[in-house]
């Protein structure tokens, strides 16, 4: 016959807090004989549970009939042989780990401790198997003291919910934080679960920090006693942005190895960020540093991107500036060229309206959803209609105050638009198809150049001009904003003109330019000719498609850039045999395409590529 005894062994921390003792070692012995089993077995914890010293364990280890390893559940199976299945049995644990999510489980040296005297029920569940249960939950006094001490393992069990509605608050971090004298640690974090119940795992290192550390580490508790626990209050995470949800006056002294706590919000209270408000980079998505990432030499990205459109200007913000409420300004300075020395005196304001909708942080409430416990209201800079709109002092932006407001932290607070600054150029590029394949400049279509412009952020108390400080200049940059207008497009065969270009780009075929109605057909010549402009062009290709006889292909040489602010010229096919030409093509139709990309970015994404194309049939 089998019999197994099923089992689980788990510990409270709190009342409303436990977990399972798992990677323990469950060790069955015989009682010795002179126990008395009913008494024992019957007997509370406080008189059975205790440590097992090694001169016991090597006195009892005659006794030992079986032992299993408990799995992440606290689960375990022991087969006890048959002969023992009418005898009292004692269970103890073997311990050389505790729990510490996210971390692997906190080793130090093993202990074993007695739990009780267990009079297994036998149930038989098939033929010839019988089994028992056995379920044990430790007390958090003795559960916590045995982390803490032998394992140096620390624990803070809660739930969080919403104050009004008291429905548990899901998905939130909560930030464990050590009111210190020198500095407050962050002692751990977890996310709160669907119920709002967190656990957050610490150890002494976490909190005996000093400004020696790691050399020295203490509590640094100011006066006596000089306990050992830290000082706790709470702050909470949501969407990236950070909230008090406690502050130090909050804060619960010189707690223990467990802490048990019951939090609520009634509002959230965003955290003053830690990084200075200061300008520092070009755009979120290429997050463009404002003086490493610009060559002094073009005024360009190091990719070699001149700025264009509208440009997010990115860094942080706060709410106060030395306890008072945060105003900020943007100027701009135009230099010839980029590696000019700027003028301290020649900085003009970005003034409101050369600013586009802005979102500089939000508005963050409890929305009393447990799915979707925290919703958020942008704030904007030229917001419309109901939209939260900052005001301005001036040209001066000033911070919002709302105890709910969180200011963007290393993200967009200025959208600058530099067709303000610029003016937007507009080139006229009438002409005859003729025209296309040379030059484009002229007296009417002069060459425009890159302009470039210094920007920096300066940053005071609320109407306070003794304390404003500069917090951010960038090297000047590139910007071009020309628009060509009545650009030809589709060659003489399907001719048409376009406007509001950022790159002047035809083709045409000079056999239908000379035709008396641009649907000459081809027969034994083809001449491509093309034009692209723009100041910061990347590239010019054309290709060409149609039918291609067996073994045959046909294409173009690589089209090389002429300086700024156009290339342009004429080209023919290229063939494989080199002995075929345009009379060996199929009779079919064929198109030929140009494309062409400009290195213009506003930081956040680069001027999509353009096109043109013409087609012909070959006879």
């Amino acid at each position: 016959m089998n019999y197994i005894i099923k089992g689980n062994l788990a510990a409270f921390l709190c009342r409303e807090c436990s977990e399972y003792l798992s990677q323990v070692r469950v060790r069955i012995y015989l009682p010795t004989s002179d126990i008395n089993i009913a008494a024992v077995s019957a007997a509370e914890i406080k008189d059975t549970f205790r440590e097992v010293s090694e001169e016991e364990i090597k006195a009892k280890q005659d006794r030992l009939i079986a032992e299993a390893e408990t799995d992440i559940n606290g689960n375990f199976s022991i087969e006890i042989d048959e002969k023992y299945s009418r005898s009292a049995l004692e269970f103890d644990f073997y311990c050389g780990t505790v729990p510490r999510p996210p971390f692997p489980p906190k080793k130090g040296k093993a202990r074993q401790f007695h739990i009780t005297t267990f009079v297994p029920q036998w149930k038989i569940i098939k033929e010839q198997v019988y089994m028992a249960n056995f379920s044990y939950i430790i007390p958090e006094k003795w559960w916590c003291l045995i982390k803490g001490r032998y394992f140096d393992v620390w624990t803070i069990c809660g739930r969080l919910t919403d104050c009004k509605t008291g429905k548990p608050l899901s998905g939130v971090t909560v930030i464990a934080m050590d009111a210190d004298f020198i500095t407050d640690d962050e002692l751990g974090t977890d996310v709160t679960d669907s119920n709002g119940h967190f656990k957050i795992y610490y150890s002494s290192a976490d909190f005996k920090k000093t400004f020696l550390s790691p050399i020295i580490n203490i509590e640094t508790d100011v006066l006596p006693p000089f306990a050992s626990g830290p000082d706790v209050y709470f702050h909470l995470e949501y969407g990236g942005q950070r909230f008090a949800l406690e502050t130090k006056a909050d804060r619960r002294n010189n707690v223990g190895y467990c802490l048990c706590v019951k939090l609520c919000s009634k509002e959230l209270i965003p955290v003053d960020p830690s990084i200075p408000p200061s300008f520092t980079h070009f755009g979120l998505t290429q997050h463009i540093p404002i003086q490493a990432g610009i060559n002094l030499a073009t005024g360009k990205t190091l990719g070699g991107y001149a700025f264009f459109s509208s440009v997010n200007l990115v860094g942080t913000i706060s709410k106060k500036i030395n306890a008072q409420p945060m105003e900020y300004l943007f100027e701009y300075q135009e230099v010839e060229n980029p590696s000019d020395a700027l003028n301290p005196a020649g900085w003009s304001p970005v003034v409101p309206n050369m600013i586009d909708k802005t979102v500089i942080g939000y508005l963050w409430t409890f929305t009393g959803d447990p799915s979707n416990p925290i919703a958020y209201e942008p704030y904007h800079i030229n917001g419309t209609g109901t939209e939260k709109t900052v005001t301005f002092n001036g040209n001066w932006i000033q911070v919002p105050q709302d105890s709910n407001f969180a200011p963007h932290v290393d993200a967009e607070i200025l959208k600058l638009n530099t067709e303000k600054l610029t003016g937007v150029t507009s080139i006229d590029m009438s002409m005859p198809t003729s025209g296309i394949g040379n030059s484009t400049v002229s007296g009417t279509r002069p060459h425009t150049s890159n302009r470039y412009f210094a920007v920096r952020m300066r940053q005071r108390e609320a109407g306070n001009a003794a304390t404003e400080v500069v917090a951010g200049t960038s090297k000047p940059i590139a910007i071009f904003n020309v628009l060509y207008h009545n650009v030809n497009k589709y060659g003489s065969w399907a001719h048409t003109t376009v406007n509001d270009q950022r790159i002047a780009l035809s083709v045409d075929l000079q056999e239908i330019i000379s035709g008396s109605s641009g649907c000459s057909k081809i027969t034994t010549d083809l001449h491509v000719k093309y034009g692209a402009r723009n100041e910061n062009l990347g590239s010019v290709s054309l290709s060409i498609v149609g039918p291609h006889k067996p073994g045959q292909s046909f294409g173009f040489d690589p089209i090389v850039l002429m300086p700024a602010p156009e290339t342009f010229g004429s080209t023919q096919l290229v063939f494989t045999p080199p002995t075929d030409t345009v009379a060996d093509l199929l009779p079919c139709a064929y198109t030929v395409s140009i494309s062409a990309t400009a290195l213009l970015t506003t930081g956040d994404g680069n001027l999509s590529s353009y096109h043109d194309f013409v087609s012909f049939c070959k006879v």
